[in-house]
């Protein structure tokens, strides 16, 4: 019995790892608000929140703003939004810095 809860546990953190930010917003694990303001929210959550797929607690003006602030684009966004979850922790454990958009 603990083998089988062992084994299912470890497959869904190999699904959840396996996903990209895109991939787990569809299967709704992904899906609720950012009740931040712009200027603390990361690069993802401001992609996603500007680009309405997330819901967040602030004005439309505020994200335009601080996306302009930050030179997002569409691209870079969508790159983001499909970069798997092990990637960006690998990305992490390496200490490697994120590459500004341009």
């Amino acid at each position: 019995m603990v083998k089988l809860r062992l084994i299912i546990l470890v497959g869904l953190c190999g699904l959840i790892g396996g996903c990209s930010s895109h991939q787990a917003q569809q299967m709704g694990i992904q899906g609720s608000s950012v009740n931040s303001y712009a200027r603390q929210m990361s690069n993802t959550q401001l992609c996603e929140t500007y680009l309405g797929k997330r819901a967040t607690n602030q004005t439309r003006v505020s994200l335009a703003a601080e996306w302009k602030h930050r030179k997002l684009s569409r691209a870079y966004c969508s790159k983001q939004e499909n970069e798997w979850y092990l990637t960006k922790f690998a990305k992490w454990l390496a200490n490697e810095k994120e590459v500004e958009p341009k």
